[in-house]
């Protein structure tokens, strides 16, 4: 059964006229093409409309038919909310997304369940809980250093938590080496997320030293709308790192000023997430 149809039938168990099943959330006019699987639905918005109408995430999912033409399609549509999921550090959904997968028919479905697995452990900070088998599987899947191409900026990107500190290192140079010229914007994108997982991981293992140097490395690549957000993140680690050499009030105003930002955009939790590392290396 696809989206469209199964959010058919659940309406009409309800009782309800699409209108009132989509509240504001999107116009009648478009969610009727849904119904009748004559266009895609975002992410966002079928998470909205599932919430909206009280409805277990991980129960719809175990209905769809993920053996049907449109697999391709609710893969992405899995992989975005999981996506969504971890920037909101929402493990219960995150956990909900996985056991629906689980329970369902769709093919390969193990490489999804290791995505959320490793999604889970890092919103959850606990990356050590994935096991050496798992992070075999990573290291067999994200990265050819012979042939580093997009898809493998994007793995190591989101993966790059559960390997050792001098291979991040490593890798995040080369990679930065290949890529820094690249006028590609979703290269750009991936590029500045590794640099900043590094800054990340190199003041945990506090290793200001890398830190800075990832900070110059990041300062490479210019800024655009499609880069403003990890730029926004950036110029907080600065401040942070700054703070570490040279403890000034005026370091910790910016931080702050900056977690205030996030906030402000919608990203609530991910700005508690800045403020709490914010603290640990201020305190």
């Amino acid at each position: 059964m696809t989206i469209g149809s199964l959010l058919r039938q659940y309406r009409q168990e309800a009782g309800k006229t699409q209108r009132a099943w989509i509240g504001d959330i999107v116009s009648p006019s478009f969610y009727s093409k849904i119904e009748k699987n004559t266009t895609r639905i975002s992410a966002q918005d079928l998470i909205e409309i599932l919430r909206f109408n009280h409805i277990d995430l991980a129960s719809f999912f175990s209905k769809l038919d993920y053996r049907s033409k449109s697999e391709d399609e609710l893969k992405k549509n899995v992989i975005s909310k999981s996506i969504d999921a971890y920037y909101k550090f929402d493990i219960d959904q995150l956990s909900a997304i996985k056991d629906a997968i689980a329970k369902s028919a769709v093919h390969n479905k193990e490489d999804l369940i290791l995505k959320l697995n490793t999604l889970i452990y890092t919103a959850n900070s606990s990356p050590e809980k994935l096991s050496l088998k798992e992070k075999q599987q990573l290291k067999n899947k994200f990265y050819n250093e012979d042939n580093l191409d997009q898809e493998s900026l994007k793995n190591f990107c989101n993966y790059m938590y559960f390997f050792d500190f001098t291979s991040n290192l490593t890798i995040t140079k080369k990679i930065f080496k290949k890529f820094s010229r690249s006028n590609d914007e979703k290269i750009q994108f991936l590029v500045l997320g590794i640099l900043i997982n590094m800054i990340g991981i190199s003041i945990k293992h506090q290793s200001y030293e890398n830190a800075t140097q990832m900070i110059k490395m990041s300062k490479k690549v210019p800024t655009k709308p499609s880069t403003c957000f990890s730029k926004m993140v950036l110029f907080l680690l600065e401040n942070l790192i700054s703070y570490h050499y040279e403890p000034l009030q005026v370091y910790l105003d910016n931080c702050e000023m900056q977690v205030k930002q996030l906030s402000l955009i919608g990203m609530e939790k991910f700005s508690q997430h800045c403020q709490k590392l914010i603290d640990e290396n201020t305190n």
